[in-house]
C-alpha cells in the first residue's frame, strides 16, 4: 500500500519583503495530500521575519511534525521555496530541505518563489475576476525578475518563462495584464511605468501554505540537485567570465 502523501513546505525566501500587518510570515507548513490536492493543513509555524537567519527553522519543523502526531519519516515530500530571493535565506532553506530529504527518503521539490507569491495573490484576484497577472521579485538596480501567471479554476499556473526586465519593456512583458505583485524594492522606474499604464501594484505575501499548495503537482528532483533559483547569473560567475575573457585577450 502506498504511503499517504504528506508534504512539508519551507518558505523563507524573501523575509525582507514581509510587511507589518501581513498575516503570512516566513515559516513552514505541513499538509496531507489527496487526489484533488491538499486535503488538510496539519500545521503551520511562522518565523520572525525581522531575524530570518536565526536558528529557528529546524526546531519549528520538528515541532510542527511532532504536534501533527507524525514522525520525520512520515513526510513523503519536502517542498522548498527556492528563489529568487534573499541570498542567505534561500540557501539555508534549500540546504535544510536537502538534509531532510536525504535523511528521510522524502521527495525533494523546488518551488519557484514567484509561484508561491502568485498562489497567495491568486486567492484574492480570482474573486475579483482577474485571470492574468505578473509577479516581480528580486529587483536589482533598474530591473526586476518578472514572471507571468494565469488563474485557472482551482490553481495558478505559470504563463511563459520568467525574464529580467526594465521599465522600457514593461508594457510588452505584461502582455495586457493589469495587476503586478511587487514588493517595496521594485525599482522606481518600473513603479512609475506601471502607474502610467494603469497597472495596479499589490504587495506579495510569501506564505508557507501557498508553497504547500503550489508544490503538489511539481516533479521531484534528486536532493543532490536541489539548488537555489537565481534571478541573474551570480556576480562571482560574471566576474570569473570577465577575468577569463581578459586573460584570453592578453
Amino acid at each position: 500500500m502506498a504511503r499517504p502523501r504528506v508534504i512539508l513546505a519551507i518558505e523563507t525566501s524573501n523575509p525582507s519583503a514581509w510587511e507589518a500587518g501581513q498575516a503570512s510570515r516566513p515559516g513552514v507548513a505541513l499538509g496531507r495530500v489527496g487526489a484533488d490536492g491538499v486535503v488538510e493543513v496539519l500545521g503551520v509555524a511562522g518565523l520572525d521575519a525581522t531575524r530570518p537567519h536565526d536558528d529557528e527553522l529546524m526546531p519549528e519543523i520538528a515541532r510542527v511534525v511532532e504536534e501533527a502526531g507524525l514522525r520525520a519519516r512520515d513526510v513523503t515530500d519536502v517542498a522548498v521555496s527556492a528563489g529568487p530571493g534573499g541570498y542567505t535565506a534561500v540557501r539555508l532553506a534549500v540546504t535544510t530541505a536537502k538534509l531532510i530529504a536525504e535523511s528521510t527518503g522524502a521527495r525533494a521539490v523546488a518551488v519557484p518563489s514567484a509561484l508561491v507569491a502568485a498562489w497567495k495573490a491568486g486567492e484574492g484576484l480570482r474573486v475579483r475576476g482577474v485571470d492574468r497577472f505578473a509577479v516581480a521579485i528580486s529587483s536589482k538596480g533598474v530591473t526586476t525578475h518578472l514572471s507571468m501567471f494565469e488563474i485557472q479554476s482551482v490553481d495558478v499556473r505559470a504563463a511563459g518563462e520568467p525574464r529580467v526586465v526594465g521599465a522600457e519593456v514593461l508594457e510588452a512583458a505584461l502582455g495586457g495584464a493589469r495587476v503586478l505583485v511587487g514588493d517595496r524594492f521594485l525599482p522606481e522606474g518600473i513603479r512609475a511605468r506601471a502607474a502610467a499604464l494603469g497597472v495596479e501594484i499589490i504587495a506579495p505575501e510569501f506564505d508557507p501554505v501557498a508553497c504547500l499548495h503550489a508544490s503538489v503537482d511539481m516533479e521531484a528532483v534528486d536532493p543532490v540537485m536541489l539548488l537555489p533559483i537565481y534571478a541573474r547569473e551570480p556576480e562571482a560567475v560574471t566576474k570569473w567570465r570577465e577575468l577569463v575573457k581578459e586573460k584570453k585577450k592578453a
